[in-house]
């Protein structure tokens, strides 16, 4: 086989998250006073770490708004929002046949490490995962160092390994870091029509080679 593990971006790719990623957004702007302008970029909210996503979704660029955006966006989320989210059609089905091939499973996300480990304990899939790897609690860490953490984790070097994303914050990622990136077409930046995305989850196992 060409890797040794295969890591999940979450949002797009594991999960649709869109309804509770936009309740929370929706939350936060409504509850610290600003406007949702007609012109909103809802397709960058979902993949950039979340203080970006305020700038680049709503034009919030100043910084300590943001923080009380976030911290709002996470009053909801934590209550309510991470429970709207459901998998993507045939995703749970390809993780156990990777895992059956002895192919070491890892979620790699710009959610932070505990959300993570929350959300897959609710829905009963934490046992799927070898590895669990998000922001850390300053939420200064990249996508690529995501990945790296998780190459160390596993033992593993770069080049065995290949990252699933939606979002071209995961390409970066995935170079940065030195693996192979499978964008997924599935999700909320990739679309069918761009060149080198893979269209279904069963996609990836073909790309994997089985």
């Amino acid at each position: 086989m060409k890797y040794k593990a295969v890591f999940l971006d979450f949002d797009g790719t594991l999960m649709d998250t869109s309804e509770g990623v936009m309740n929370g957004a929706r939350y936060a702007m409504d509850k610290a006073g600003l406007p949702i302008t007609a012109d909103a970029n809802w397709d960058g909210f979902i993949g950039p770490p979340l203080h970006e996503c305020f700038e680049i979704a709503f034009g919030v660029k100043d910084r300590e708004m943001q923080d009380k955006l976030c911290s709002f966006y996470r009053e909801f989320y934590q209550k309510e929002g991470m429970f709207q989210a459901f998998f993507y059609d045939g995703i749970l089905e390809v993780i156990k046949k990777l895992r059956s091939e002895g192919i070491l499973m890892g979620i790699a996300s710009m959610k932070n490490t505990d959300l993570i480990q929350k959300m897959c304990s609710h829905f009963g899939v934490s046992e799927l995962f070898d590895g669990m790897f998000g922001l850390n609690l300053s939420e200064d860490n990249t996508k690529a160092d995501v990945l790296r953490e998780g190459f160390e984790k596993f033992g593993l070097k770069p080049s065995q390994c290949v990252l699933v994303g939606d979002t071209f914050v995961d390409a970066k990622g995935a170079q940065e870091a030195g693996c192979d990136c499978l964008k997924a077409a599935w999700g909320f930046g990739f679309k069918p029509n761009m060149p080198d995305t893979i269209k279904t989850p069963y996609d990836i196992l073909k790309a994997v080679g089985l």
